[in-house]
């Protein structure tokens, strides 16, 4: 029997020998079953939540082997059902795909293996176990997120502006032999609290993100993050206005705004926003940064410039007729910032938007001045597209992909083939097998267990050709 390993921790706070632990029961067992363990398929996830397969990289190949032919291993040793997946819909599917490909997973500290007739009971039994663990863990830690918000806490994360101090219990020992963190209070950062207290001033007098962005950049003031698509490290008008909407500066806490749940099509997680009576908002004047003439001044300009130059339409690209026509917007690059090119202005109903670099036009940051209009742009690129399509060398390297994936399908077929004829026995068999208890049913009288085979034997799925 060959065997492959399948290891996995969730968390990125969790020890990496438990994957190693994993891996050594595994071995253990299947050195009791004297089976071989295939080095090459001991394959793991790290820090990867079982609540979706998506992203599970080393549970993906393991599967795809388990499909090609000949397949390069029996079964799959995996120390936990909790360790395959925390989803009961999820382990089923797997499961089934496996078994399909006649490949079973045996689960080590349960001792279910998944050929078996009664594994899919035990099966799902485990994995709604599996699956309310995650449920339970998530109220609880909401619950304990909602306690110290009551108590003035930070309930996570960092903020612009502030220091997160932990709160040591000296009587209680926490993790790797510190004492244990019993909340987190935010503490007035002096320099940071300085640039926010600016922020609102200059809002309040009427001055623009793009302008704040460019000064707070030229003085060299450090800005709150790294850059994710860019170069340079500046401030930028969208971080700028995210500023005078956190009620934090005004020494108030509002806690549970949004959840975030899992999308089932795509495994991952999205934020939805609550309603907003379930809000909890908390009185926190320590936290206070600016005064309450100066929140309400800048709250009183936001709502009024929204009212005057707010998009009545969703954002991005279906905000506008004009702005679902801008094809290369952040698809070309700056050449001295890396930053993506995008359109900087004009995108009224004369049709001059223009390309620009966001950098040198927001934040001041780079010295590239240079703008195209973007219908210019449009007919330079696509000219420059169209012919780099019909050169020969583009059309023989499409034809030789087409040819590839074309043999690709040709051989699945052929795989697929085979299949027919095996089935066809099979079912040849069965019928036999079915006219034998029959007949003896017919001999002997009735009998409660060949009733019971040949029922067995009938409800297995019809096959047809």
């Amino acid at each position: 029997m060959r065997c492959a390993i399948y290891p996995r921790y969730s968390c990125d706070l969790q020890r990496d020998s438990s994957i190693e632990d994993q891996i050594r029961k595994c071995r253990e067992f299947a050195s009791s079953q004297n089976w071989t363990i295939v080095e090459e398929y001991v394959l793991c996830d790290s820090a990867i939540s079982g609540a979706a397969t998506t992203g599970r990289k080393a549970l993906d190949t393991l599967i795809s082997a388990a499909a090609s032919n000949p397949r390069p291993f029996d079964r799959i040793l995996v120390d936990d059902t909790s360790r395959l997946a925390r989803n009961v819909a999820d382990t089923l599917n797997i499961i089934e795909r496996l078994r399909f490909y006649g490949v079973g997973v045996t689960f080590v500290s349960q001792g279910i293996d998944t050929l078996q007739k009664s594994a899919r009971p035990l099966m799902a039994l485990h994995g709604m176990i599996d699956e309310q663990f995650l449920v339970g863990l998530a109220d609880k830690v909401h619950r304990g997120q909602e306690g110290r918000v009551l108590k003035g806490f930070n309930p996570g994360g960092k903020c612009y502006g502030y220091i997160n101090a932990p709160i040591e219990d000296l009587t209680r020992q926490g993790k790797y032999g510190r004492p244990a963190v019993t909340g987190v209070m935010l503490k007035i950062h002096p320099e940071q609290s300085q640039v926010v207290l600016r922020r609102f001033e200059m809002a309040a007098r009427g001055v623009g993100l793009a302008r704040i962005a460019k000064a707070l950049n030229a003085e060299g003031v450090p800005a709150p993050q790294p850059p994710k698509t860019r170069a340079m490290q500046a401030w930028c008008p969208s971080a700028i206005r995210v500023i005078p909407r956190n009620e934090r500066y005004r020494g108030v806490q509002v806690w549970n705004r949004t959840q975030k749940t899992r999308n089932p099509e795509t495994g991952r997680k999205v934020s939805k926003v609550r309603p907003k009576q379930d809000w909890i908002r908390v009185e926190v004047p320590e936290w206070r940064i600016v005064t309450e003439e100066l929140w309400n001044a800048v709250q009183a300009r936001n709502e009024d410039m929204n009212r005057k130059f707010g998009a009545p339409q969703k954002g991005g690209m279906s905000r506008t007729e004009n702005a679902r026509s801008y094809l290369f917007s952040g698809l070309l690059i700056c050449g001295e910032c890396g930053s993506r090119i995008v359109i900087i202005s004009g995108q009224g109903k004369r049709g001059y938007a223009k390309y620009g670099c966001p950098s040198h036009r927001y934040r001041g940051v780079c010295r590239n001045a240079l703008t195209i209009r973007r219908d210019r742009l449009e007919v330079q690129l696509l000219a420059a597209l169209e012919q780099r399509i019909i050169d020969s060398r583009s059309i023989e390297y499409i034809i030789q992909r087409v040819n590839d994936e074309l043999r690709k399908r040709m051989k699945e077929h052929e795989d697929r083939a085979t299949r027919p004829d095996d089935l066809r026995h099979a079912r040849q068999q069965l019928h036999a097998k079915a006219q034998h208890i029959a007949d003896a049913i017919a001999d002997a009288g009735h009998s409660a267990t060949l009733l019971s085979t040949l029922a067995t034997l009938g409800v297995r799925p019809r096959i047809a050709f």
